[in-house]
């Protein structure tokens, strides 16, 4: 997964660092341009792509 810099937005910039707990991953970045630090915590499932049935 990657994700953008807050502060110069820079895409597509991937994790330094990486630590998972149960169902929550929790990702440290660094731009390389501007060398902000930042962290996000995600909640797995919800990044499951989810089946719909047809009606």
């Amino acid at each position: 997964m990657t994700d953008s810099c807050p502060r110069c937005v820079r895409r597509a910039i991937r994790p330094a660092a990486e630590r998972r707990r149960d169902d929550t991953v929790v990702h440290g970045y660094r731009c390389p341009a501007c060398g902000h630090t930042w962290a996000t915590a995600r909640h797995l499932p919800a990044y499951i792509p989810t089946r719909r049935s047809a009606a």
